[in-house]
């Protein structure tokens, strides 16, 4: 994930709750259903982003159905 100073003719624009994300078209289709969170902890903060494809369980996503 980069900052972009512009968005290009490859980029969709999605506005939500007052954030707008840029994406790359490419991309659209493993970031479908996804969702992106700012969250904060003791080592600092940073984007958090979950697909619907990851699904839930351990901290690896379901590279090792869950159980890492």
């Amino acid at each position: 994930m980069t900052l972009e100073e512009s968005k290009t003719d490859d980029d969709i624009l999605d506005e939500e709750y007052g954030v707008s994300l840029v994406t790359d078209k490419k991309l659209t289709v493993h970031l479908e259903g996804a969702t992106v969170d700012y969250i904060e902890s003791a080592n600092g903060g940073g984007f958090e982003i979950r697909t619907a494809k990851s699904g839930s369980g351990g901290g690896c996503g379901d590279s090792c159905g869950g159980s890492c």
